[in-house]
């Protein structure tokens, strides 16, 4: 592919320098990765400038550079644009030859939810005979092939690898996670979606973003780039979105102007039963995850798989045998009578509604242990600590990724929301859960919050190998 190809589907060029006609033979943003005939794009990070690591990528190998800034090159064409992103999601989509228009995207966004959204819609379609593939948090699937995930949504050159392996294996349909990064740093410009679906808003990633209006705006901008829209309007900044819309939306909740309604919910230790009215008829609805949220993330399922066609009995027949999601409300199964959950809950409306549908089926103590992450959002680690403070009988305090941050400055921050004597602080994730273990009883439940699925814990020198799930497990076949 030749140079100037690429740059006439790049954005706003401000500048054009140098011999065009040079042959494109991949492309690269990170210079260590650049290989020889590759078009390097230099974005200006926020830990690092690309522009700085520009004659690293040539030393490599690279044949032509794009960047923002006003750089004269010897030998090597440049081509200086107003936005590094835009134009890395533009040539990598040239790049892969358009992959995504040859598929049909769903795309999730929210604070929670995505997950376990994105997963059901993905297990529907394939239940209903389609071929479908997921990206997401906890990993990128082409049919029933797993892929590594680094990212809940990937960089655009590594969308558009995936988007292309896809229609290379005949995927049809695609259920992605859309984060609010992802969003606000372009790796999803020039993409059309079938379908998006809003979850909920509440507070996270504040540290990224400075302020809930600017979290909003991000998550906002994905449906300016869909065809139709699934939206909770039980969540007030659902309802905002919803006057927002220009395209046709499919509402969702318990609200009696939704067009999916939940009623009748029921919800035990072992799932949720409700009744579904959908254009004035009732279906009986059955998923085996607990909690009021699994009610929502079903609905939103529901919803995004009727965007895309499918009919609704079909796709509650495939719910009621979905099962659950790695690492969401996941429970640790043991010979000892002890109900050990972990779950990828690690914001203050996640934890909240954790424990309260722990709540409301365990008639015996709750032991809650988790910590928060370093590098993010400080304000919340008091409310956290509040919240699992109020609503479970016992507390131990841990870490969760401490990353540049002391562990136990984080821990006195959580502490600082807590007026109840029910914790203590155990800085050591593992012995932390070697502790809840050991207090708990036949009937009792330790949550295990904050990590879910990963498998590491991330500190300042280094990053360790750690399951929540492998070390309760641990300790409850040593009791």
């Amino acid at each position: 592919m030749k140079l100037k190809e690429i740059i006439e589907v790049i954005p706003d060029v401000s500048a054009v320098n140098g011999n065009i006609n040079v042959e494109i033979k991949s492309v690269a943003y990170d210079s260590r990765k650049t290989e020889k005939g590759a078009v390097f794009i230099a974005i200006s990070g926020f830990n690092f400038d690309g522009h700085k690591f520009i004659d690293d990528a040539l030393e490599r190998g690279a044949c032509a550079v794009v960047g923002e800034k006003p750089i004269k090159l010897e030998g090597v064409p440049y081509i200086q644009v107003k936005n590094s992103r835009r134009a890395l999601a533009a040539i990598s989509a040239k790049f892969y030859n358009y992959p995504a228009e040859k598929l049909k995207l769903a795309g999730v966004t929210g604070t929670s939810g995505k997950t376990t959204v994105t997963h059901l819609i993905g297990r529907m379609l394939k239940g209903s005979g389609a071929s479908a593939g997921i990206i997401g948090t906890i990993e990128n699937t082409i049919n029933n092939k797993k892929i590594a995930a680094t990212h809940t949504t990937p960089e655009s050159l590594e969308l558009n690898k995936i988007f292309s392996q896809m229609v290379q294996d005949n995927v049809e349909y695609v259920a992605m996670e859309v984060s609010s990064h992802s969003l606000k740093l372009e790796r999803v410009y020039g993409l059309k979606f079938e379908v998006g679906v809003f979850t909920n808003l509440s507070r996270d990633h504040l540290d990224f973003h400075k302020n809930f209006e600017d979290y909003f705006s991000s998550k906002k901008k994905l449906f300016d780039s869909v065809n139709q829209a699934v939206i909770n309007i039980d969540d007030e900044n659902g309802r905002k979105l919803l006057n927002m819309l220009a395209v046709p939306p499919i509402t969702y909740g318990r609200d009696k102007s939704a067009d999916l309604r939940a009623e009748n919910v029921k919800i035990s230790a072992t799932g949720v039963l409700y009744d579904l009215v959908f254009k004035g008829k009732i279906y009986p609805v059955s998923y085996s995850t607990p909690g009021m949220f699994s009610v929502y993330n079903s609905l939103a399922a529901i919803g995004a798989c009727l965007a895309l066609g499918f009919p609704v009995e079909q796709l509650i027949s495939v719910l009621k045998d979905a099962g659950g999601v790695r690492g969401r409300f996941e429970l640790v199964e043991n010979p000892l009578g002890i109900n050990v959950i972990v779950d990828y809950a690690h914001k203050p409306d996640g934890l909240k509604n954790v424990l309260e549908t722990i709540r409301g089926f365990c008639s015996r103590r709750i032991i809650t242990v988790f910590g928060c992450g370093g590098d993010r959002d400080r304000g919340k680690r008091p409310q956290m600590g509040k919240i699992a403070s109020e609503l479970s009988d016992y507390v131990i305090i841990t870490s969760d990724n401490p990353r540049s941050e002391d562990p136990e400055s984080i821990i006195r921050e959580i502490e600082a929301g807590i007026y109840k004597n029910n914790y203590e602080k155990i800085a050591d994730r593992k012995k932390a859960i070697q502790r809840a273990i050991s207090l708990a009883k036949k009937g009792d439940i330790v949550l295990i919050a904050g990590k879910g699925h990963e498998t590491y814990q991330i500190f300042k020198d280094k990053t360790i190998h750690f399951d929540d799930r492998e070390v309760a497990k641990e300790f409850l076949t040593r009791s």
